[in-house]
């Protein structure tokens, strides 16, 4: 095996098995191993999966936040005191690099239901956002706060006609999602689309398989698993200047997934049934689960209609502003959240860099 990363060969890579999920999978993560470069920690699944049928397993099948919103009947309902300490934290870091104007282009790529262009609204962003993002079910979401959808798959093909014109490129948590054999191409796309002193950000987990084997990050249905050395080198060789990179969030060490993993099998979180038309595993608890999120969503919908009839949606979008202002944190408190605390032993790396 040779890695993409830094094209060290490698004769007896280490082998990992994926963990068992709790969501709808390819039977092909059954299937297939986890490799892992020893030297600089870059794993991959250890043979790439077809585009088109990991592109119809992303727009049909992956429970990411935008299909259990719809599976669940959950209406977006964020008002300007809705927090989300992910994207408000990542923020805070990017505006350290770059001064974001209203006069900044910004590309998300997987932007799923628009939490950091919420965010980046709440700071009065008034910008053009374009959002690469392939589950359908997010747009009309990413539409009502303003964003533009980008239909095609993000490669290098389609980051051509967006040559030399970007401000901010985002990547938190897509990265992981490619094929390894797709990941050059990608770095290579995303220099494409920055200005000259244009910022990439990216956000991925730290899956450092050997330095951390239960912290539960062979991750179904991640395709590359990042270390920090990994994700330097990959910057590296596109001559991108790294500003910025370490870890945040909890600390990888103080894990314990297969207890956690133990829990979920007694509960009958791992019982699938075959879609074979499809190929999909489709996980029996799961679909059992959102069957009883969907009806309570839909009950609390339909207490929020009556009294939409009976006050007028503005009055009670405000009452529930005043709510959430009166629930939410100091700002103490957010900033003692593990997501503003950074230590290479963390959960999440983070990483700055500049055309």
């Amino acid at each position: 095996m040779k890695c993409p990363i830094c094209s060290v060969e490698n004769n007896h890579p280490e082998l990992y098995s994926y963990s068992p999920t709790t969501i709808d999978k390819l039977k092909l993560f059954d299937e297939r191993s986890i490799v892992q470069c020893k030297s600089c920690g870059f794993g991959m699944i250890e043979k790439d999966v077809d585009p088109d049928i990991l592109q119809n397993y992303y727009t049909s099948e992956y429970s990411g936040k935008a299909k259990k919103q719809v599976e669940t009947k959950n209406t977006d309902n964020r008002t300007s005191y809705s927090t989300d300490i992910r994207s408000l934290s990542q923020l805070t870091l990017i505006r350290q690099y770059i001064d974001i104007t209203s006069d900044s282009t910004i590309v998300e790529i997987g932007a799923g239901t628009g939490n950091f262009l919420f965010s980046l609204k709440q700071v009065k962003y008034k910008g053009k956002y374009i959002a690469f993002e392939p589950q359908e079910q997010a747009h009309e979401c990413l539409r009502n706060l303003g964003g533009e959808i980008e239909k095609s798959i993000f490669n290098y093909q389609s980051a051509i006609k967006f040559k030399d014109s970007v401000d901010l490129l985002i990547m938190s948590h897509s990265l992981e999602h490619f094929n390894p054999g797709e990941i050059k191409d990608i770095g290579g796309a995303v220099k494409l689309m920055l200005k000259k002193n244009g910022i990439f950000f990216c956000e991925v987990p730290n899956a450092n398989l050997e330095l951390y084997p239960n912290a539960g990050e062979r991750v179904v249905p991640h395709l590359s698993f990042f270390s920090i050395e990994s994700l330097k080198v990959l910057l590296q060789n596109f001559e991108m200047n790294i500003e910025f990179i370490n870890a945040c969030g909890n600390k990888q060490l103080e894990k314990n997934t297969s207890q956690k993993i133990e829990e979920l099998d007694k509960k009958g979180y791992f019982i699938f049934d075959v879609d074979q038309k499809n190929n999909i595993l489709r996980n029996r608890k799961y679909h059992e689960d959102m069957a009883i999120e969907s009806n309570r969503q839909k009950k609390r919908q339909l207490f929020l209609n009556v009294l939409f009839k009976l006050f007028g949606k503005k009055m009670v979008m405000s009452l529930l502003d005043f709510i959430r202002k009166c629930q939410q944190r100091p700002q103490t408190l957010m900033i003692s959240d593990s997501q503003f605390s950074y230590d290479p032993s963390r959960e999440f790396i983070r990483l700055i860099a500049r055309k």
